[in-house]
């Protein structure tokens, strides 16, 4: 008898590191794009038949919009990783929180974390309203930290650094991101 055994869903943490993963990518593609980038009009429907051909070449619309120049060097080799997570609202604004990891120096331990607050508004390109470094971290700079964040609600964003110290102890660092531009105090 040939048993099945289903497979396991991914642990949180490397669903976690692939999101973070993906939002990097579509962070520096969105960096090195032009800002004025044309967006196609998506094509009408063929109308519904019993037999349909196949499409030919001859078919395919005679010009297409012509890309515009990818500028990947334009991004810094000292971006770690960049996640959009969470979501702001203040008043009529809102949007999302955009965590940005910077790796400086050639040093591994040389690790900075911004937060920004992207404001999000239907047919209007996206834009940066606040940035903010988190200065907390700052002051372990050169031991081995490891931030990370947590969606708390709406205007809370939890972002945490892991620190080993020199000691070999460790000590966890909180700090919650709220409306934009605002901080609270290190945990």
């Amino acid at each position: 008898m040939n048993s099945h055994k289903p497979m396991s869903p991914a642990l949180p943490a490397f669903r976690a590191r692939r999101g973070q993963l993906f939002g990097a990518a579509a962070l520096a593609l969105a960096l090195a794009l032009p800002a004025g980038l044309a967006v196609a009009e998506p094509a009408p429907e063929a109308p519904a038949t019993a037999a349909t051909e196949p499409v030919k070449a001859t078919d395919a619309p005679a010009a297409s919009p012509a890309l515009p120049e990818l500028k990947l060097e334009a991004l810094s080799a000292e971006v770690y990783s960049v996640t959009l997570v969470g979501r702001w609202s203040d008043k009529r604004e809102n949007g999302v929180y955009r965590m940005i990891v910077v790796k400086g120096g050639g040093d591994e331990l040389m690790t900075r974390v911004v937060v920004q607050w992207i404001r999000v508004k239907a047919g209007e390109k996206p834009v940066v309203v606040a940035s903010r470094e988190i200065e907390a971290f700052n002051q372990y700079i050169g031991m081995a930290m490891v931030p990370t964040w947590r969606d708390l609600s709406p205007n809370r964003l939890q972002v945490m650094a892991d620190v080993r110290l020199p000691d070999g102890q460790r000590k966890r660092v909180r700090v919650l991101a709220a409306t934009p531009g605002e901080l609270s105090d290190p945990v």
